[in-house]
């Protein structure tokens, strides 16, 4: 069936009807329709099993609406009962509404929660959706309904579908372990199927000079971050003659918080300060040669007032208190981002005066910096978009309503620039975006494609990443291009195996 008022597309209803065959992970470029594969399997297995449901799950209450709000549009069977099924819907309600709908729209942990205590049921349900499939990974909600699922279905069918499952052959592997996935279906925007309907993206990759006096800042903090990775590496917690990385350091704290839970001690509690210390400095070390001034002095502040001993000690350090000092300097020396984000956005409302740019960044506290910063830009209406909580419990960021609305009027053109974290990558549907720039560069190929995927989509977009040389964001930036090869490679030698047989779960496949 043709759903209301779009027209589907060829390589959506070849992907669609390999999904009927079998478990299927679906992965397709932001922007491409995934949504709309899903309809046209949800429609045709309806058609098989008009007495079933259909489960559409998504990891956040916001895009859970905006599936429900699209299948409300657009979906065949206009007769069809659907519900919205989140935290804020209550118990019995839930159950209720459940047994009595046809299309359920759910965040997992609903879904997981209710049928752990045999609310309702997933035996009637014919297809279930996991929107954003790579978060199938781990102990994800996501991971238990789909076993209860392969246990209680009559008649089952898994789609996933994700923009970029992940670079690793393993992790790849385990989603399709944990969603019984024997069929993959991918397309990238070169395969023939999908070029037509691709916009041109361009890449831009922008160095960027740091100053000197960041520099002699840095080199300040790295004194002390040296001394505690030579600490570390004399009680032969690192290795001699590795570079040590942020990695290493967050494997050694595993590590060694693992041997104190084992009854350990003595020189561990050294070590395990030791290893906080190194942490909080390399992070200040990035925030400085990435963020600016304000974003490290902000964070070196914070130490003093911290729980743990290890901070309060290190907020005492010479070398800290040194580099607090010099930062105090660097006011009037703005980061080179700061300047080539205020040029880039002001080309942008130039050359096109109702043009709408998405500005991510990993920090919430650079969120802040670069929309007051905009402000100084007539023609720049920026906004901030963040997550409901942080770790910073003076900032208890926006609510989920707050956030539906700031994405409703820079839809709207009512703010023209997005600034967000992490939390504008997944699946948020922002039409025409022209220009998406990163203020660092991400070592994600799944961030990266997912950031990249806002713009392009209805008309010719641009991504710009801002990169300062000779830090990590450069180590970053190409790691997520090589990790993005890797993974199109991979799914490209898995395309083409074919759907295997399915057969039904049994207990005896979780013993």
């Amino acid at each position: 069936m043709q759903p209301e008022g779009i027209e589907a597309r060829e390589y959506q209803r070849a992907i669609a009807k390999s999904a009927l065959t079998a478990n299927t992970l679906v992965v397709l470029p932001t922007g491409l329709g995934k949504t709309i594969v899903a309809m046209l399997v949800a429609s045709d297995r309806l058609s098989a099993f008009p007495r079933g449901k259909i489960l559409i799950l998504a990891p956040t209450r916001p895009l859970v609406l905006q599936h429900a709000e699209f299948f409300k549009d657009h979906f065949p069977d206009r007769a069809a009962k659907s519900v919205v099924l989140t935290g804020e819907t209550s118990a019995p309600l839930r159950e209720a509404a459940f047994d009595e709908s046809t299309l359920v729209f759910a965040t997992p942990e609903v879904i997981r929660n209710d049928v752990s205590v045999d609310r309702y049921s997933l035996r009637n349900v014919s297809l279930i959706v996991f929107d954003e499939a790579h978060r199938c990974v781990r102990s994800y909600a996501y991971s238990d309904v789909a076993r209860d699922y392969k246990l209680q279905a009559s008649n089952p069918l898994i789609l996933g579908l994700t923009a970029s499952p992940s670079a690793k052959k393993s992790r790849v592997d385990e989603i399709c372990e944990k969603l019984a996935i024997t069929n993959v279906e991918t397309r990238t925007e070169a395969d023939e199927d999908v070029t037509p309907y691709v916009k041109e993206v361009s890449l831009n990759y922008e160095r960027l000079a740091l100053p000197e006096k960041y520099k002699e800042v840095s080199k300040v903090l790295r004194t002390g971050l040296d001394e505690r990775i030579n600490k570390l590496r004399s009680m032969h917690q690192l290795p001699t003659s590795v570079r040590i990385s942020k990695r290493i350091l967050l494997d050694l704290g595993e590590k060694l918080h693992s041997s104190l839970r084992k009854g350990g001690g003595g020189a561990l509690f050294g070590a395990v300060q030791l290893q906080a210390q190194a942490m909080s400095l390399n992070h200040a070390i990035d925030l400085l040669e990435t963020q600016g001034s304000q974003s490290v002095d902000r964070f070196l502040s914070k130490l003093e007032r911290a729980s743990t001993r290890s901070a309060r000690g290190l907020a005492r350090d010479p070398r800290v208190i040194e580099a607090q000092k010099q930062i105090a300097s660097l006011e009037k020396i703005p980061h080179p981002k700061q300047k080539r984000l205020r040029e880039l956005i002001s080309e942008d409302l130039r050359s096109n005066p109702h043009a709408k740019v998405i500005v991510f960044t990993q920090f919430r506290d650079s969120v802040e910096a670069i929309v007051e910063d905009l402000g100084a830009i007539g023609a720049v209406r920026a906004v901030r978009f963040v997550g409901q909580a942080s770790r910073n419990s003076e900032d208890l960021g926006l609510s989920q309503n707050e956030q539906m609305q700031i994405l409703e009027d820079f839809r709207d053109g009512k703010h023209n620039v997005l600034v967000t974290t992490s939390i504008g990558e997944e699946g948020l549907h922002v039409p025409d975006v022209d220009h998406v720039i990163f203020y660092e560069a991400v070592p994600s190929e799944i961030r990266m494609i997912q950031r990249r995927g806002r713009t392009g989509r209805t008309r010719a977009g641009k991504t710009t990443v801002l990169v300062t040389e000779g830090t990590i964001d450069e180590a970053y930036y190409w790691t997520s291009l090589r990790k993005e090869e890797r993974m199109h490679r991979y799914l490209a030698s898995v395309k083409n195996r074919g759907p295997r047989p399915r057969r039904k779960a049994t207990l005896l496949d979780y013993a």
